[in-house]
């Protein structure tokens, strides 16, 4: 019981420490929002342990207006869907001239569903985040430790668990994939009920999602939060161009997903 109280308190502190980041920057504010491309960027539930610093440290340096909403839910993927339509709404993103996303896992989710229900948009590329194996912690925590994340996420995490991803019509949107390659301490700790979702597939058609190009990275899914060195300019470049550079590995790696975290 004490160890479970100690759980609680930290992942509450975590999460009221992390909440509620909105950060904006916006490169030239006298110039006209129809001369002007702007990022969007949608992190996931890790930002609620991450925070968002490290993303604009590096978003912000480039030559875009960017914008990262606070829009995650504790109640459902529906709402984050409204929350992020009020950011859109609030900040004009509709008048820029064009809108480019990089987006986290509930954010992809999130970023679909709202497409869906604007065809009409500014819209012109998007870089996906997607893990095979971080897409399961959800299902793997509400498994294991049901009472502590209902706490600590609400009950959207439940929802995510149970709910499949919702593919996208790419139409004349250019689509990137990056698919993580390494697990994270948190996926090791629940692996057992982590894969009994089935064996893992690397392969991109696997995730279900229309692109024009994909690359694998060692990185996992806490480094997309706090490491840019390679993801970031491959993001950049997708921005500019529609593709990845040539130097992207389009191919899986072959090392064990669990290396860092195995006993030797």
């Amino acid at each position: 019981m004490r160890y479970l109280f100690f759980i609680v308190v930290y992942f509450i502190s975590i999460l009221n420490l992390s909440a509620g980041k909105e950060r904006i920057y916006i490169k030239d504010p006298s110039k006209d929002l129809g001369q002007k491309e702007a990022i969007l960027i949608l992190p996931g539930f890790g930002s609620r342990v991450h925070g968002t610093k490290l993303i604009s440290d590096f978003f912000f340096n480039n030559e875009y207006d960017v914008f990262i909403p606070d829009y995650i839910s504790r109640h459902s993927i529906a709402d984050c869907v409204t929350n992020l339509d009020e950011f859109i709404i609030k900040h004009k993103l509709a008048g820029y001239k064009k809108l480019h996303v990089f987006s986290y896992i509930v954010g992809s989710w999130t970023l679909n569903k709202w497409i869906l229900r604007h065809p009409k948009n500014n819209i012109t590329s998007i870089v996906y985040d997607r893990s095979p194996l971080q897409e399961r912690a959800p299902y793997a925590l509400v498994k294991d430790v049901p009472f502590i994340i209902r706490l600590v996420a609400g009950k959207i995490m439940k929802e995510f668990s149970q709910t499949p991803y919702p593919s996208l019509t790419k139409n004349n949107i250019k689509v990137g994939i990056i698919i993580e390659n390494r697990a994270t301490k948190l996926v090791f700790k629940h692996k057992r009920s982590a894969l009994l979702l089935g064996p893992i597939t690397w392969d991109v058609d696997s995730l279900k999602q229309e692109n024009d190009d994909f690359f694998y990275t060692l990185s996992n899914h806490d480094n997309m939060y706090n490491c840019f060195d390679v993801t970031g300019k491959e993001i950049m470049n997708f921005f500019s161009t529609g593709k990845f550079t040539i130097t992207a590995k389009r191919q899986v790696y072959k090392e064990d997903p669990f290396t860092l975290y195995n006993k030797k």
